[in-house]
């Protein structure tokens, strides 16, 4: 099997030497400081700092493994949940085994949220967490790849060019995510590259495609290939996107000028908006563990995407954008705190971006109306 250590979780015994290289590194201490002191933290950064750094010294004492980095962050999750949260509900975990291991194709909204929900869905439901795969243009800056890492997460190298690197990089992945079910470790992998800015999930057959590839080493059809990494399609719906004004200017600007430029730390905001940022109700759901494989990826994409999107939660705040953008009525049992957060989400949106954000969130709604139709 090919080395990918470059890429995989660390392990318990990677474990001190990553938490001292965070420790050391005042990008990670600045980061941590903009998120509990917001702003104030570049006026008093040269008294914040040594004391920030003292307090994640004495707090990473008792780290001595992933476990037990995990249980440490569960607090500080649980925190972070009551204060952006209005409810966090989970649907479909009864049909699943905490004895056995499942790779969940999720639709992605968040960078680090979606799994991190899924994360304390399975933790608080009995069942070990997951291996989460992530995109390596999430992890330019060194603290980031070292949190996710020590997090269980393992890295998906997009960047590589060139069809024999491709072969070689994508072989490798496959064989990892198969090697980890059998091990019975979840895998937690987006259903298509990068997030679903507009709010329209449609699962990648190239995704599918990669996960099988192992197969082929073992003689394996591409049925058999995937009914054995035990695929559950996961919906997660969230009432307020953080991120969805950042969302709207990228795509206004993406589709006035055909192209759209990242700034350096674009991706590292989105994740602390995306963390900090008010979510309102939050609902996730479990699909059914998918037996019946059909025979080609694209077929498959279509099982999954019908269980995504049927999954979701409609919110209030959907069915208001459509009405504002179909200028309709505005249904008469709208929450009135959704309604009036919602008006000032869009008068805080500069105009020119507005439409975008309506139709981020009314696309999840009309998705599922069409599929409940039958029409997709």
């Amino acid at each position: 099997m090919t080395d990918i250590s470059d890429i995989a979780p660390y392990k318990d015994q990677d474990v001190p030497q990553v938490i001292n290289r965070l420790l050391q590194d005042d990008e990670f201490i600045k980061a941590v400081g903009q998120l509990k002191f917001k702003a104030w933290y570049s006026f008093f950064s040269p008294f914040l700092k040594p004391r920030i750094r003292a307090f994640l010294r004495q707090q990473a004492s008792q780290i001595h493994s992933v476990r037990d980095f995990q249980e440490l962050v569960a607090p500080q999750l649980a925190k972070v949940l009551s204060s952006t949260t209005e409810t966090f509900t989970v649907s479909g975990l009864d049909q699943l085994d905490p004895k056995k291991s499942y790779l969940f194709l999720s639709n992605h909204r968040d960078i680090v949220m979606d799994p991190a929900f899924v994360n304390w869905a399975l933790y608080n439901g009995g069942f070990d967490t997951v291996r989460i795969a992530i995109g390596d243009n999430l992890v330019k800056k060194p603290f980031v790849g070292d949190l996710m890492r020590i997090n269980k997460s393992f890295i998906v190298k997009r960047s590589v060019s060139g069809p024999r690197e491709m072969l070689q990089t994508y072989s490798a992945l496959s064989a990892y995510i198969r090697q980890s079910i059998e091990e019975r470790h979840s895998i937690w992998i987006a259903h298509r590259e990068g997030r679903a800015k507009d709010g329209i999930d449609r699962t990648d057959p190239a995704i599918l495609k990669m996960l099988a590839m192992v197969g082929k080493s073992r003689a394996e059809s591409f049925q058999d290939a995937v009914t054995a990494i035990r695929p559950v399609p996961v919906s997660i719906s969230y009432e307020f996107d953080p991120c969805a004004p950042l969302k709207a200017r990228e795509l206004s600007i993406k589709e006035r000028d055909g192209a759209y430029t990242k700034r350096p730390d674009e991706d590292v905001q989105s994740i602390a908006m995306g963390i900090m940022g008010w979510k309102g109700r939050v609902h996730l759901h479990f699909g059914e563990p998918i037996t019946d494989v059909p025979e080609t990826p694209q077929a498959l994409a279509s099982i999954i995407d019908r269980q995504i999107i049927l999954g979701q939660r409609v919110f209030d705040t959907g069915r208001l954008a459509d009405a504002l953008l179909t200028q309709s009525s505005l249904p008469d049992d709208l929450l009135p705190d959704v309604q009036d957060r919602f008006q000032s989400l869009i008068s805080g949106t500069p105009e020119k971006y507005r439409a975008k954000l309506l139709e981020i969130y009314a696309n999840p709604l009309r998705q599922f109306t069409l599929h409940q139709q039958g029409e997709l």
